[in-house]
């Protein structure tokens, strides 16, 4: 599954703040999905083995985690989150607060395009997620999100004592986007690793 197929498009000042905490966001933004979907397969499977122990339609179960999914996610009693919140009364509303912020912030001027072409998961992978999540667009950004502000505060946090020090320094930015650009461009700033 391709989600995000025109990429995400993050400001300058959001991409210094991702550079921060992580050397490659992209990698990053993957590696947390991954991680996001084997946790919450082995959620899905401890979950679900009770029932299908207690089941005597179930006379056999595949040793394959994948496998044993897919027999799970086949069964009529099986629902995704967004199908168990439908059914709610009265019913749970999909979750999209974090894509509305996210779009809610203008991005004029110097932007930089993650996943230019997408972001390509494994159905499975998918899947495993949704079982837990409404909206796997809305989980992602709100990880994107919390990981650009993260940036951002140790950033600020790091070197406004530094700034205050600095005696050639007069005046400084009044928001936090101006105060990422003036640290990013001091001579003693250094990202993630450097």
């Amino acid at each position: 599954m391709i989600i995000f197929g025109d990429g995400i498009t993050v400001t300058d000042i959001e991409h210094k703040c991702l550079l921060h905490l992580v050397a490659d966001p992209e990698a990053w933004v993957l590696s947390t999905i991954t991680e996001k979907a084997r946790l919450r397969r082995d959620t899905l499977i401890k979950e679900w083995q009770p029932r299908l122990y207690a089941d005597p339609a179930v006379t056999e179960l595949p040793a394959n985690a994948e496998q044993l999914c897919e027999l799970i996610m086949a069964r009529s009693d099986y629902q995704t989150r967004i199908q168990q919140d439908a059914s709610q009364v009265p019913a749970i509303s999909p979750a999209r607060a974090n894509v509305a912020i996210f779009e809610a912030t203008e991005r004029s001027g110097s932007t930089v395009t993650l996943f230019e072409d997408g972001i390509n998961l494994a159905d499975m992978d998918t899947k495993c997620i949704l079982a837990y999540v409404q909206d796997l667009d809305d989980w992602v950004m709100g990880a994107l999100l919390g990981q650009i502000n993260r940036g951002k505060k140790k950033m600020i946090a790091q070197y406004h004592p530094i700034i205050l020090e600095d005696s050639s320094v007069t005046t400084m930015p009044a928001t936090e986007d101006g105060l990422v650009a003036m640290i990013v461009a001091r001579d003693d700033y250094q990202r993630f690793g450097g």
